[in-house]
């Protein structure tokens, strides 16, 4: 609260009862959109570019850690059969 340590009380508690519907239902939505991304979307997606089972992987992520899991990925990289299919390709 030191920034409204300047502003007079009374359009403190204004500022501060106007954050907490609006900007709180925004900040949590952009949570939960993160945390969706982070668990599902990234693991799924990356599992899928590399010819892994992506619902393995989003269980692998919520067992664990999403960190752990793409990590794990990066280094596995694509299996023999999308690495190869990507070879045919180009």
């Amino acid at each position: 609260m030191a920034g409204t340590a300047l502003i007079s009380p009374a359009l403190a508690k204004w500022r501060l009862a106007d954050m907490d519907g609006t900007a709180g239902g925004i900040g949590v939505l952009l949570m939960l959109a993160f945390v969706f991304w982070l668990y599902i979307w990234l693991p799924a997606s990356m599992a899928a570019g590399r010819g892994r089972s992506s619902v393995g992987w989003v269980i692998l992520t919520i067992v664990f850690s999403p960190f752990i899991t793409i990590i794990a990925l990066l280094v596995l990289g694509p299996t023999v059969e999308t690495a190869l299919a990507r070879l045919r390709n180009s």
